[in-house]
């Protein structure tokens, strides 16, 4: 696979099957879920005079209601979102992929008064607050339309219909938007004579208020169902969430040699050749941006090959092998650029007489819509509940006709134009929960121990056929011991697997990861399973370091930030596996310092550093919009960024050159990263009050406009957001443009070089001296130069941290934000810990990692956390995140300072080890390096430090030890040469001496590869 395939070297199509199928609506929960579509038809007969009364709940987004339609984008739409705000406008006409459904001219508005209060900040287009059941009564006479909710009258609307029209009712839901109806009325208002078009015979009238509608969903589930059975289940519009099978047949003519598997898909395709899962991919990215995988079926397929020798005159007897592949496509979504549904496949058999056969996708496919249901979203990021239907996997699986699959051509095409080799993989691994439990009312609960992104899967020794039983996952229980469903528990993300059984023995198996602890199993006894378990679904990487020491706490905090590192990354770096799956760029940024720090990974960083170049290219590429980047991307709501996320690509970007050595792409991004440093110059104010500061960087909106500082909310503590010069945002311009200014440097640019590097020492000079007020450092100034009256720790923190604080200041500072403990978020703790650092506090970065009294790690422990948290404390009402990987950064800084093993030179090609000068008494662990590991043990003794290295070949390394005198030990081979070990390192590190951050003085050691030791003299 080492060339993989050009894009015209597929030879296949790219193939999917018509838009329709079964309907988004189902009954659920004893409502009726309704989801993402422009037209569901209501089963009455067309009317021109009628009243609806309908109980229901926005869930997220606005619950809609075709009014006098004849059909999609006709008629008049009656919205209603979760606030109660009720909007009648024109029916508008689109189809999914849609992000939203477009604005139409507005008929008539009204905004009830409600006292209901938003428990978090918003973007613009959120659901302020939950939706709630409403009880809505419409009545249309032909002239006028009347709205009432919860028996208030909201609107009144003369709009006169044309004379002997009579319009149809129908259901309507935007895109990632969803509804439930416990009930539904419909009354004819016609006149006792009339009859009604359609439903009635020549000479038939219909009662004045005749009952042409009257479904109770919530009265019990056979009459929900019984109900449902009079809707149309079926639509022609594309679906939301898109389920297709796809049959061939490979015919091998000869003994196979090698085999190779390539597949691309949008989004994500498992295929199986004769029922074994063979090869699994995924792509959430825009038109030209995907990826495809391979797999190597040779031993798959060689057991198919011909095992007889031909008799002469024979003829060949190809042996059929069938291949299989579920396709899932699921629309724009948070993580997920929308595309068209779409798989590519390509088979290469080489056999063994030196022949090689292609098969490839193409319309001799069979496709269908596979066996799942619509049922709806999870959140309002855009994910579809999935909802396997046993039933029809069993029709399926007894050799049901398919038609034959469409195709888009071959590839490249114009929806699929290019695709990109995958340098990342996944891991799976099953695993069984660690106990049983039983809620109040009986219902099983498995409990895996800790938090983990994972498939479900459940076996059963038998089912009933046609029951709905929703599996559910979760992160707690409420007090009866079910899974907690709340807003706050549950990020605010249905986080069922509804799975219709079909008749005896079968298999669950989820297809779509979620973060959870407990998996519930309602209406099933123990006795009815065989296997309950999870794949556990994580990023693949090609190291793993260690670290371990003399206090328990720290210990217990490296595990949590191991484990949270590992479990926020699947096929890209994620917000959180559950309710956000997308790329953020500050999330991928911090969890990226992580895992290139304890997994030696570089795969996943540069795949996401050359995606959000990629956002550059397609969204930020003139005027003021030069040197942004998506704040999430891919994603489905297109073009967004948030100003600061922008700030940290050139810092990303070096840290990365500096594990990897990787020059190529830096050279790569570097036009985009100098169109960052530009894009801080540009805000740059060159007089007025705020001159010489960057003043209202542009970007963002709502909560993020002109720079989030830190998130959620309550991670500010209270910072100053009118200030229109940050100190914050200041600071990583400066990093932006010293980060940009070095890289140039590498990249050969020096005139490039100077220039930034000369615009961020003014810069520097400029906060040093403005931002700083009667000796503390404020939240910036306010856009009359007023400075801010808060003098909150990130800005004192983050100028600490890039060195931009003047010397003499150093150590009151550093002693200032240490005093005040923990005072910022997750998302920008790291800054904190670095700046503690750089001024030689090591003790109080203990304090930050291991004190439970404050918030912080520590603190997360002892609620009964296993993965890092989104904010620091779980505030009611709010739907942050228990499955959040970004606090998880400081890895680097446990590895860098706690352990004491620091990267020099690009590639880890040279080290500096260093132990620290701290309350710990002793620290083993490993970091991986391009070559291997590079291992410390360092113990504090009352004689000195003693110290054991283990350095990798074709790594040099600087240990630094404080002042003093060591007998040194190093590799036999030094021993051959000339003298003891001992004495070879002895003369190598004389003369060496030093400072560290705190004052204190040092020697340092040059070593080569080997293992070596270093005791104080006078101890034993």
């Amino acid at each position: 696979f080492s060339t993989g395939l050009s894009d015209s070297g597929w030879g296949a199509d790219w193939i999917h099957r018509a838009p329709g199928g079964r309907a988004p609506l189902d009954v659920l929960g004893g409502a009726l879920r309704v989801a993402g579509s422009p037209f569901l038809p209501i089963p009455c007969p067309p009317v021109r005079r009628f009243t609806m009364e309908a109980r229901l709940r926005p869930v997220m987004g606005w619950a809609g209601l075709l009014l006098r339609s004849s059909g999609p984008g006709t008629g008049l739409l009656l919205e209603l979102n979760t606030a109660g705000n009720v909007v009648l406008r024109l029916a508008p006409e689109w189809e999914i992929p849609a992000a939203a459904a477009p604005a139409t001219h507005v008929v008539a508005s009204a905004q009830p008064e409600r006292d209901a209060v938003a428990s978090q900040e918003r973007l613009p287009g959120k659901d302020l607050v939950p939706g709630t059941w409403q009880d809505l009564t419409v009545s249309d006479d032909g002239t006028t339309i009347t709205v009432s909710l919860d028996g208030a009258e909201l609107l009144t609307v003369n709009e006169p219909l044309p004379a002997t029209f009579e319009g149809r009712l129908a259901l309507h839901q935007g895109p990632r938007s969803q509804a439930e109806y416990a009930s539904l009325r419909i009354t004819d208002d016609a006149p006792a004579d009339s009859a009604v078009a359609g439903d009635t015979s020549p000479g038939d009238t219909i009662p004045r208020d005749a009952v042409l509608l009257d479904h109770r969903f919530s009265e019990g589930p056979e009459e929900a169902r019984a109900f449902l059975g009079h809707w149309a289940l079926t639509t022609a519009h594309r679906q939301p969430d898109e389920w297709t099978l796809f049959r061939s047949k490979i015919l091998l003519t000869g003994a196979v040699a090698r085999a190779r598997l390539f597949a691309a898909a949008s989004h994500h395709a498992q295929l199986a050749l004769d029922g074994t899962a063979c090869l699994s991919t995924t792509s959430f990215g825009y038109p030209g941006e995907g990826y495809y995988d391979a797999a190597d079926v040779t031993a798959l397929l060689a057991a198919y090959s011909q095992g007889e020798p031909k008799q002469p005159g024979q003829p060949d007897q190809p042996v059929q092998v069938p291949l299989t592949a579920l396709l899932h496509w699921y629309g724009p979504g948070q993580g997920r650029a929308a595309g068209l549904p779409g798989l590519l496949v390509r088979l290469s058999v080489d056999y063994t007489d030196g022949r090689r056969e292609i098969f490839g996708s193409g319309p001799d496919w069979t496709a269908a819509e596979a066996p799942y249901r619509q049922a709806g979203y999870r959140n309002d990021e855009g994910d579809p509940v999935e909802h396997l239907d046993g039933q029809a996997a069993a029709a399926l699986d007894d050799g049901q006709d398919m038609p034959p699959a469409l195709s888009y051509g071959t590839h490249p095409v114009p929806e699929f134009p290019g695709l990109h080799p995958r340098r990342t993989s996944l891991s799976e691994e099953f695993v069984a929960p660690e106990a049983f439990l039983t809620a109040s009312d009986g219902t099983l609960v498995a409990d895996f121990g800790r938090v983990i992104p994972a498939r479900p899967e459940v076996d059963f020794r038998t089912g009933v056929s046609g029951r709905t039983l929703m599996i559910r996952a979760g992160y707690i229980l409420d007090a009866d011991g079910r899974v907690d469903t709340g807003k706050t528990a549950s990020q605010n993300t249905d986080m069922s697997f509804p799975y219709s059984q079909a008749e005896g023995p079968q298999q669950f198996r989820a297809t779509v990861h979620l973060g959870f602890r407990y998996l519930e199993l309602p209406g099933v006894e123990a006795s009815d399973l065989s296997r309950v378990g999870a794949v556990v679904i994580h990023g693949r990487h090609p190291q793993e370091g260690s670290f371990s020491s003399s206090d328990p706490t720290l210990d217990a905090v490296f595990r949590l930030l191991r484990d949270s590192a590992l479990y926020g990354v699947q096929e890209q770096f994620v917000d959180t596996p559950t309710r956000e799956k997308g790329q953020f760029l500050a999330d991928a940024v911090n969890i990226s310092y992580a895992t290139m720090a304890l997994f030696g990974e570089h795969a996943y960083t540069a795949q996401a550093l050359r995606e959000f170049g990629w956002s550059a290219g397609r969204y930020w590429t003139a005027g003021e919009d030069l040197g942004r980047y998506n704040a999430v991307y891919p994603n489905g709501d297109g073009k967004r960024d948030i100003p600061d996320f922008s700030l940290m690509m050139p810092e990303w970007a070096e840290e990365y050159h500096l594990r990897t050595g990787d020059l190529a792409l830096v050279t790569e991004l570097l036009p985009r990263l100098r169109a960052t440093a530009d894009y801080a110059l540009r805000y740059l104010a060159t007089e007025g009050p705020t001159a010489g500061l960057v003043t209202e960087l542009g970007g963002g909106s709502g909560p993020y406009l002109h720079g989030i500082v830190d998130w959620p909310a309550p991670g500010r503590f209270g910072y100053d957001m009118e200030c229109a010069a940050k100190t914050t945002v200041n600071a990583q311009a400066y990093s932006a443009l010293m980060s940009t200014a070095r890289l140039c440097i590498l990249a050969g640019q020096e005139d490039a070089a100077v220039k930034y590097a000369g615009h961020a020492s003014a810069l520097a000079e400029s906060i040093r001296t403005r931002l700083r007020i009667e000796g503390v450092m404020v939240d910036g100034l306010h856009a009359d130069g007023t400075p801010s009256r808060h003098a909150s720790q990130h800005a004192t923190s983050f100028p600490l941290s890039l060195g931009i604080t003047d010397p003499a200041n150093v150590s009151a500072d550093a002693e200032r934000i240490a005093e005040q403990g923990m005072r910022q978020g997750p998302m920008t703790v790291h800054r904190l810990v670095r700046a503690l650092l750089a001024a030689g506090l090591t003790d109080s970065v203990l304090d930050l990692l291991t004190n439970p009294g404050q918030p912080g790690w520590a603190r997360l422990l002892e609620s009964g956390a296993s993965f890092t948290w989104e904010a620091w404390e779980m505030v009611e009402g709010t739907d942050y995140s228990q499955s959040h990987a970004w606090s998880a950064s400081v890895l680097k800084e446990i590895l860098e300072y706690l352990l004491g093993v620091r990267t020099t030179v690009p590639g880890g090609r040279e080290l500096l080890i260093e132990p620290p000068v701290c309350r710990l008494v002793h620290a083993t662990g490993s970091v991986p390096l391009s070559n291997g590991y590079a291992a410390v043990s360092w113990r504090r003794t009352p004689g000195g430090i003693q110290l054991e290295c283990t350095v990798p070949a074709g790594v040099t390394a600087t240990v630094r030890l404080p002042e003093g005198a060591y007998a040194i030990q190093g590799p036999a081979t030094e021993q051959a040469n000339g003298g003891s070990g001992l004495e070879r390192a002895a003369n190598v590190g004389q003369g060496g001496s030093s400072g560290t951050a705190d004052g204190d003085a040092t020697r340092d050691f040059r070593i080569h590869s080997g293992t070596w030791t270093f005791t104080p003299f006078g101890q034993s």
